[in-house]
């Protein structure tokens, strides 16, 4: 069986992603033959750390600048290489451009894949309705939140969004040496946060939240993204530089949670953000806001809060327990109920994936 994972946003640190690395690592491991395609240019250690698990990497650039010309890349990939099954992985029916390619190269089994519940391109979204249901073949979602807006009333697939849930347990070690990486220290309370400079991530509340924290909190901000320069720039003029890190992209988050005191996302909209996944399995405590479906809490302590409301974030998080000797008890519950509800990706790959693909192609 020969499947191509795309990706409609970049190959970096972001769920999607986490979802199409995880997958593949997974797939090549059941002797099916995995091209990962990307929109952008993949750092050299992830493409390395991919090619050790034979799976192959394709960067098809410009998907938004250009369209028409990854379109026919994307085109000549698919002629090339007789792929069984082309597994698209976004939010909305943008997703209809890899679709239409995968269709005029007669590929038989076309997925689409919801990861989130709106988009932020909602004309367009609209506009490539028909073209989208027109192709499509096979209809997954990482929750019903996420299936129900992409598919309306057509029936779907929920695929969970699993993690290596062993790779996830707290270790002070790897803690201590992030923390003095970025000095950061014992006296310091570290708020985390991982994803793409966005919109939708809604970076910038973090700078108003920050103001009205006590001196001894600090923020790592882990990602990239078209609003990066922006939030730096926020950060500079409420003088607040010294309290944040802008790490980048990296591709080894789990290391990272183990540093965080408590892991923050302020999201406008989502589906069911792997990063929460990894959080609670790394024992973290998780404040989110209103906007993130109910149903990430899935060790029943996430909390939930309205953006509206500034200061019930900061009580939020100050009443948090934040003690560090906790976290390795912490971290081997949440594993233990994220294993039994389903979110260990091994399982859910072997189990549920990859038989749907065989059903699907039979």
């Amino acid at each position: 069986m020969k499947v191509l994972l795309v990706n409609t946003v970049p190959l970096e640190a972001n769920g999607i992603s986490t979802f199409i690395i995880n997958s593949a690592k997974v797939l090549s491991e059941q002797n099916v033959k995995v091209t990962i395609a990307a929109p952008n240019i993949v750092s050299s250690d992830l493409k390395k750390q991919l090619q050790k698990k034979n799976i192959i990497v394709v960067e098809i650039l410009n998907r938004m600048r250009n369209p028409i010309h990854y379109f026919f890349k994307l085109k000549q990939l698919l002629a090339k290489n007789n792929y069984d099954i082309v597994h698209i992985n976004g939010n909305s029916t943008t997703m209809a451009v890899e679709l239409l390619a995968a269709k005029q190269e007669k590929v038989g089994m076309r997925i689409a894949h919801s990861h989130n519940t709106t988009t932020e391109h909602p004309a367009i979204n609209k506009l490539l309705r028909g073209i989208f249901e027109r192709c499509v073949n096979g209809r997954l979602a990482c929750n019903e939140a996420a299936g129900k807006w992409l598919f309306k009333n057509r029936d779907f697939t929920i695929i969970k969004n699993g993690i290596f849930l062993k790779d996830y347990a707290f270790n002070s070690s790897v803690r201590n040496e992030i923390r003095k990486k970025y000095k950061i220290s014992d006296d310091d309370i570290l708020i985390g946060h991982v994803g793409m400079f966005n919109y939708q991530k809604n970076q910038q509340f973090f700078v108003n939240f920050l103001k009205n924290m006590d001196p001894k909190y600090k923020l790592m901000l882990i990602g990239e993204g078209p609003n990066s320069s922006d939030i730096k720039k926020r950060f500079i003029e409420n003088n607040l530089e010294s309290r944040v890190i802008f790490t980048g992209a990296v591709n080894n988050v789990k290391d990272y949670l183990n540093a965080f005191d408590t892991f923050v996302l302020p999201s406008r909209f989502e589906g069911q953000p792997f990063v929460i996944i990894e959080a609670l399995a790394s024992g973290l405590p998780v404040v989110v806001s209103t906007n993130v479906s109910e149903e990430i809490n899935l060790t029943g302590n996430v909390k939930f809060i309205s953006l509206k409301d500034i200061n019930k974030w900061k009580n939020a998080i100050n009443a948090l327990n934040m003690d560090t000797n906790l976290r390795k008890e912490n971290s081997m519950s949440n594993r233990t109920m994220l294993q039994k509800k389903g979110y260990d990706v091994e399982s859910n790959i072997r189990n549920e994936l990859l038989p749907f693909y065989k059903r699907h192609l039979n």
